[in-house]
């Protein structure tokens, strides 16, 4: 057998063993895959003047939710729901991030303690 040939088969065998360990070493990896109904929801929440958007919030019981709770009104306001045990004030133009893991389904007030008398009034809504 000639040189030439010797290395040629060498070339491949090389080549054929670095496609295998690439290709084995994609499909080998083992891990957690999560689910888009395992992931944590996130709802962005605008507080104004004197309404919130969306009014009415539907969160899932059992599951982190967070809520981005954005002012763009120019008073300070607050999302309030007395029975989850959240009470957040956010200062005109900021915003607040809250995390909430509700164990019973229901529907809650939400208001802000503020501007409720105005009709800054909604829902939460646990299902």
């Amino acid at each position: 057998m000639s040189v030439k040939m010797r290395l040629k088969g060498l070339i491949v065998l090389f080549s054929m063993i670095l496609l295998m360990t690439t290709s084995f070493g994609v499909f080998a990896e083992v891990g957690t895959v999560t689910q888009p109904s395992e992931m944590e929801k996130t709802i962005e929440v605008e507080l104004n003047d004197d309404y919130f958007n969306p009014e009415v919030i539907t969160i899932p019981t059992g599951k982190t939710t967070t809520l981005i709770l954005k002012n763009k009104g120019k008073k300070e306001h607050t999302f309030t729901v007395e029975k989850l045990g959240v009470d957040v004030e956010v200062q005109p133009g900021k915003e607040n991030t809250i995390t909430i893991n509700p164990k019973d389904s229901g529907t809650y007030e939400l208001i802000c303690r503020y501007h409720v008398k105005e009709g800054m009034v909604g829902k939460v809504v646990v299902k």
